[in-house]
């Protein structure tokens, strides 16, 4: 049974929806397929296959609004919080390290050019506490600088500073354990090390491998103790006492009695009669060994302490090398200065 076709009046089978002409005319111009029976459309309409669709493209919907979500959060609130904890990090370290860090991770960040003034103020505040650190004598400054501007072009100079710093304190304290921190120090990379040598060879005259008897120990420390007192105070007698009748070495000086030594140094005391010079020897860190002949080979820590023209100056750091005979009278004496211009 035929029907008049909607869109041109002609006729046209029951079956379909139009007529031949107006349905390739709508499927070139609009691409649009027509179902060939009006059976098919009504199968389409149905309220299952309609609950059917429509329960896929809401889990599609919803999946496409959380993955949304996660972008926009990425994208401000965790990228916000980690800017936050970034600069947290940089404010806590206050170096200018840590503002370089913060602005490399964060180009954009929120404190990009608070970062930029704080690094500015550093390096300001840098060059005024060099002047401060030229003159400083206090090592854990030194130390809190470097730990402050590691990058800094002052601290090369630092790191010399507290070098001869320490070093000043190694011969101050003047023992075999003091030259052994330094040396350790100086490998583990705290200081630079430049005295590294001469710690080594201090140390090495300091800390004996051969064992001392205590009897013998205590004996030498009476000599060396009376001897300096003798030689403070020119006392002729003292001196005597504890100089073996011939002295190999009396500090520059070549072999000679001593009566010849103890008279010269009362000639040259009377001469320089406005400078006192002391002698100080620390007796706790003798160290000595025995020779072939029976004499000892002693090494002492000492220091100097002279008055002139009305001020006290101390010096630190000199060992002295004395070698004694069996009845512990000082056969030859002399000494390694802390440096050459020492007196």
């Amino acid at each position: 049974m035929s029907q008049v076709c909607p869109l041109c009046g002609k006729t046209k089978p029951e079956e379909v929806l139009f007529c031949d002409d107006c349905s390739r005319k709508i499927h070139s111009e609009y691409e649009v397929d027509i179902p060939k029976e009006t059976g098919s459309t009504s199968k389409t309409t149905q309220p299952g296959r309609k609950k059917r669709i429509a329960t896929p493209l809401l889990f599609v919907f919803m999946i496409g609004l959380l993955v949304g979500a996660f972008f926009v959060y990425n994208a401000t609130i965790r990228k916000t919080n980690l800017d936050r904890s970034g600069w947290d990090a940089a404010l806590k370290e206050n170096t200018v390290k840590g503002y370089l860090a913060y602005m490399n991770a964060y180009p954009r960040g929120i404190h990009f050019d608070q970062a930029q003034e704080e690094l500015r103020k550093l390096k300001s505040v840098e060059a005024s506490m060099w002047e401060k650190m030229k003159e400083t004598d206090n090592i854990t400054e030194l130390r809190d600088f470097l730990n402050q501007y590691p990058g800094s072009p002052y601290a090369p100079l630092v790191k010399t500073r507290l070098d001869s710093l320490t070093w000043i304190g190694t011969l101050r304290t003047n023992t075999g354990e003091a030259y052994s921190d330094y040396i350790m120090l100086s490998e583990s990379g705290g200081i630079r090390g430049d005295y590294i040598a001469e710690a080594q060879k201090r140390y090495a005259l300091l800390f004996g491998t051969q064992s001392m008897d205590p009897a013998i120990l205590d004996s030498i420390r009476t000599t060396i103790d009376g001897f300096f007192i003798s030689l403070t105070s020119l006392d002729h007698n003292g001196m005597i006492r504890y100089l073996a009748p011939m002295v190999q070495r009396f500090f520059d000086s070549g072999t000679a009695s001593r009566e010849r030594i103890t008279g010269e140094l009362l000639v040259t005391g009377a001469r320089t009669e406005g400078a006192t010079l002391k002698f100080i020897p620390d007796l706790q860190s003798i160290w000595y060994e025995m020779t072939n002949s029976n004499h000892y080979k002693v090494n002492v820590p000492l220091q100097k302490t002279y008055q002139k023209n009305g001020s006290i100056e101390q010096v630190y750091g000199y060992i002295v090398h004395m070698e004694l005979d069996p009845l512990l009278q000082i056969v030859s004496i002399f000494e390694t200065k802390p440096y050459p211009e020492a007196p």
